[in-house]
């Protein structure tokens, strides 16, 4: 079995990767996925926050990618011992759309998701990573409390 766990760091993903590693087989592929949201460093309400400050020069962009592989290779520890392979990717995008794209590309049994806990109210405000791959995905999803 493939299975992609989508990790973002939240007290949620981390349950995910808990999961799988007591539900995973010695034969079974995992993919660690994290999503770098492309608008980070260029939205609007940080240029608000930060006016006078280039942000450029403070973070590049492969800062944020160097912090979110040495994340994933921390969490991959957690389990690697129990499943055939590991492959960490970083992706930058939709946190939603890389995770179904990565998904059908790596042609994945199982994604397993963390939930946020948003409620009604916040998931028609800010809209839900889980809900839309819930939603979309073509295989089974686990989303993790």
């Amino acid at each position: 079995m493939k299975i992609l766990i989508a990790y973002d760091g939240s007290d949620s993903s981390k349950k995910a990767v808990e999961l799988v590693g007591k539900i995973a087989k010695e034969d079974d592929e995992v993919i660690l996925l994290t999503v770098i949201p492309a608008e980070l460093l260029s939205s609007t309400f940080t240029k608000m926050l930060l006016p006078t400050i280039d942000l450029s020069s403070v973070a590049k962009d492969s800062s944020f990618k160097e912090r979110a592989e040495e994340t994933l290779r921390e969490a991959a520890k957690k389990i690697e011992n129990k499943v055939a392979k590991i492959e960490t990717i970083v992706e930058t995008g939709d946190p939603a759309d890389e995770i179904l794209v990565t998904a059908k590309s790596k042609a994945c049994d199982l994604i397993v998701v963390g939930y946020k806990g948003y409620g009604r109210e916040g998931r028609f405000l800010i809209g839900s990573v889980t809900d839309k791959v819930v939603r979309h995905a073509y295989c089974s999803v686990m989303v993790v409390r």
